[in-house]
């Protein structure tokens, strides 16, 4: 089973598209079931549906849906800092902690709109520097971020959320344009 797996993922994308999951017999076929089946004989099994998304069309979604989150996170830390300040410092960790998985899952979607496109980091523009150099000041903040929220410091906190990470938002507003200019440019959309 794992060879028809490759097999079928090879083919897709040499017709410049991308796997976005298996359904095998009615079921969806997850990474674990895939590891389970991998020895099996093919003719085990009913059908196989394999669903594909086109690269591009997949990162415009996605980086279109990534605009309205970082409006979501922009509330966010304004309601952090009006926990801290009405003297509501549980409620803070808890905005807090929703605010570090909505900067993680922002960073995971822009690497994987990159993986889609094959963007090289090193040369996109995002805003001023390089995306790749982007990812890594953030990366280094979430890191002491993610230490804060564990001792449940919420002075420490408070300051990442309203010093270092409250002033990106604007940065990786511009490093969503130039993902999207470089996706349309690449996929041959660009006006």
């Amino acid at each position: 089973m794992r060879a028809v797996l490759e097999s079928l993922k090879r083919t897709v994308a040499s017709r410049r598209r991308v796997v976005i999951g298996f359904t095998l017999d009615g079921q969806n076929l997850t990474a674990e079931r895939q590891g389970l089946y991998a020895e099996d004989a093919p003719g085990k099994f009913s059908l196989l549906e394999v669903r594909t998304a086109d690269p591009f069309e997949m990162s415009v979604g996605t980086l279109t849906g990534l605009v309205g989150h970082l409006q979501n996170m922009e509330r966010g830390h304004v309601d952090v800092i009006t926990a801290v300040t009405g003297g509501e410092y549980g409620r803070s960790l808890e905005k807090s902690e929703a605010l570090f998985f909505g900067w993680d899952i922002l960073l995971r979607a822009i690497r994987d709109v990159g993986g889609l496109v094959a963007a090289d980091y090193r040369k996109l523009d995002a805003g001023g520097a390089t995306l790749e150099v982007r990812i890594r000041e953030l990366q280094e903040v979430l890191i002491r971020f993610s230490s804060a929220l564990e001792y449940k410091d919420v002075a420490r906190v408070t300051e990442i959320v309203d010093q270092e990470l409250k002033p990106k938002l604007p940065l990786w507003r511009a490093v969503l344009d130039s993902h999207g200019r470089f996706v349309a440019a690449k996929s041959g959309s660009a006006p």
